[in-house]
């Protein structure tokens, strides 16, 4: 899953991104955070990443104490590999199958570190050669792991069913491997000759990869990052009128501002610079499009959905019905748009009104500190257990958290984790209320990927995809609950449900929106239409004019917003976001109406990793996806607030 070792989201995570607030409220955070020394220190995207206190960075020891180390483990890798290829034509034997996985994953693991430490490295210092460098050999190490382990699946698959289950029971320790075996034979008629397996090896198909389809970055994914980094980023003018310098980084910052030219000019600047190499974006999607729809229908797959849900054994039907019941459900989104513009007392709304504050007299800044203190609090109904995880993530001692950003650094944030060390969470921390959450959905992540790897074996824990969102949202929910309950007045009360609001828009449906653009794109392009710039736009402007509603103004650029959305190129993942969410939603109210028993249950899904399919340990959870009750429960949750938003917004004064 994106979390579970690189989450190579080159570029800012939009939908992370709701907005920051420049001000303070009432808790009465200062900005400001606190170093060791306890001298203020202000975050900063241009900030050198020497000037950032080591306090706050990650430790990457438990990895590779320095990077000789790493060289020395890709040494290793290469031996281990070397050694697993000793296997080959052996896999008959019974023993010898055993031994010969035992290696794959010690060579599997391993490998994970090496790429896991060297793109840890890199995302710090994305314009360092050196650490890209670095971060590229480990990523052909996994390459060549993928490529030296083929023979596995292909001498596997060629045992009938008779002597599988003899080599089972006359090899004991073939049971440690269960559920990797049993994964390559539900697929078995996907295999094809060991001479198209090479080529399609060769071509980089991960269809079949034991890794997870979306730890390796596709060649199309690295040129779309490049180009986006590449990109002239203008210049706008701040709130003080003093020109500073856009980033992707800082993007959400401004495009969140209460002052509606800096929000402007920052929504328009990103997006006509988008539109001006749109046709070479087009091109780089249009690529990992193809990739996709070929590695599919090489396997005999009907569309790319099909193959891509499959490793996970998810039914394509639940992509459709996600679709299908946010699309029955864009009454309440089209109230809210109408609302959004009445608080902010404008004649039209635009892209670049759907981030700012609503409610300015109530604007919430948090430092780092504060965060840190908050987030516990609010998941204490998870337990003790839990929160004592959370804790020590949190603690700058650990080192499991890198905080603020700096000059070249990635942009977003991300858990990653590998088997037998602690979890590693990426911020970009500015210090708004949409820091806090993002906060709170990374430890999601995190403690998911502890409580996965400290019950499960190396084999099991590696968490489906899509299951990999419901610990993160769940976070989100849960301090949604917890800062709207102290809310102190009721212009606090109406800016943290219109939080809650924002959560339910920007993580469903926009997530579905997303969804529904990527579908639309591999549709098109398995019928033969060629993915043009004008294509895509038609397609996104389209998507929005339904979703928003028709008060919704959309200006000339704002259907170049897919062209820096880095999640098109993860292979049909982003509509877990929003099937999380509503599972979130679900078990949220669930734990907090019944208790211990359904925090247990709760938990036991995070501590099945993937001994059990996705959809199976949710239900066990108490939350069925294959219908709709979910996401219909999210759109009630989201016409009640709007109905308590209407009622406080009619006791306000009037602008």
């Amino acid at each position: 899953m994106r979390t579970s070792l690189i989450v190579l989201a080159v570029l800012e995570l939009p939908f992370r991104s709701r907005r920051v607030g420049a001000g303070c409220g009432f808790l009465a955070a200062s900005v400001l955070a606190t170093h060791a020394l306890g001298a203020p220190f202000v975050p900063d995207g241009n900030m050198p990443r020497e000037q950032i206190p080591e306090l706050h960075k990650w430790k990457l020891d438990p990895l590779f104490p320095e990077d000789a180390a790493f060289e020395k483990g890709m040494l290793d890798a290469k031996s281990l590999r070397d050694k697993l290829l000793g296997f080959r034509g052996k896999l008959g034997s019974p023993a010898d199958l055993a031994s010969c996985l035992a290696i794959y994953f010690e060579t599997r693991l391993l490998t994970n570190r090496l790429t896991l430490y060297a793109h840890l490295r890199f995302d710090g210092a994305q314009k360092d050669a050196k650490l890209s460098s670095m971060n590229d050999r480990s990523l052909e190490a996994m390459n060549e792991l993928m490529r030296s382990s083929s023979f596995i699946r292909q001498e596997v698959l060629a045992l009938d069913a008779g002597a599988m289950a003899a080599a089972r029971k006359a090899e004991p320790k073939l049971a440690a491997y269960a559920p990797y075996l049993d994964g390559l034979l539900r697929r078995k008629s996907r295999v094809l000759s060991p001479e198209a397996e090479s080529v399609l090896a060769l071509a980089g198909d991960n269809l079949w990869a034991e890794i997870d389809l979306n730890e390796l970055p596709s060649d199309h994914e690295k040129t779309f990052g490049a180009l986006l980094g590449d990109l002239p980023m203008p210049s706008i003018n701040d709130e003080n009128g003093k020109p500073v310098k856009l980033t992707l980084a800082s993007y959400s910052k401004y495009r969140a501002s209460s002052d509606r030219r800096v929000r402007k000019e920052a929504v328009d600047a990103l997006l006509g610079t988008l539109k001006q190499y749109h046709d070479a974006l087009a091109s780089t999607l249009s690529g990992q499009v193809k990739t996709n729809i070929l590695f599919a229908r090489a396997r005999g797959y009907s569309t790319a959905l099909e193959a891509y849900l499959d490793k996970d054994q998810i039914d394509p039907s639940v992509y459709r019905s996600l679709v299908a019941g946010v699309r029955n459900n864009l009454a309440p989104l089209h109230r809210y748009i109408r609302l959004r513009k009445q608080l902010m007392g404008l004649s039209d709304i635009h892209l670049y009104d759907l981030y700012a504050p609503m409610v300015k007299s109530v604007l919430l800044d948090f430092d780092y500190a504060e965060a840190s203190k908050i987030v516990p609090q609010a998941l204490t109904p998870l337990g003790n257990d839990y929160v004592s995880v959370v804790k020590l993530a949190i603690d700058p001692k650990n080192g499991w958290v890198d905080v603020y950003p700096n000059k070249d650094k990635e942009s977003g944030a991300f858990c990653s984790a590998v088997h037998g060390v602690h979890p590693f969470l990426k911020l970009n921390y500015f210090g708004g209320l949409d820091d806090v959450s993002t906060l709170a959905h990374e430890l999601g992540h995190a403690v998911h990927s502890h409580l996965s790897m400290k019950h499960q074996p190396y084999v099991t824990s590696n968490y489906a995809a899509f299951n990999a969102e419901i610990a993160s949202t769940i976070n989100e929910k849960l301090l949604s609950d917890h800062l709207i309950a102290r809310a102190k007045t009721d212009e606090e009360r109406l800016f943290l449900l219109n939080e809650l609001v924002e959560t339910i828009r920007t993580t469903i449906y926009r997530q579905a929106l997303f969804a529904e653009f990527e579908l639309a794109a591999h549709t098109a392009a398995e019928s033969g239409t060629p993915l043009t710039a004008e294509l895509l736009e038609k397609t996104y402007g389209g998507l929005l004019r339904d979703y928003y509603g028709p008060e919704f103004v959309i200006d000339a650029n704002d259907d170049a917003e897919w062209a820096y959305i880095p999640h098109f190129y993860y292979k049909y993942y982003v509509f877990t976001y929003a099937t999380g969410l509503a599972a979130g939603i679900a078990l949220s109210e669930k734990i907090k109406r019944e208790g211990p028993s359904a925090r247990d249950a709760y938990l036991g899904m995070l501590k099945g990793g993937s001994a059990a399919p996705p959809l199976e340990l949710l239900r066990r959870a108490g939350v069925d996806l294959t219908k709709s009750d979910a996401i219909d429960a999210a759109g009630r949750l989201l016409a009640a607030t709007l109905d308590e938003m209407e009622k406080i917004a009619a006791r306000l004064p009037k602008k």
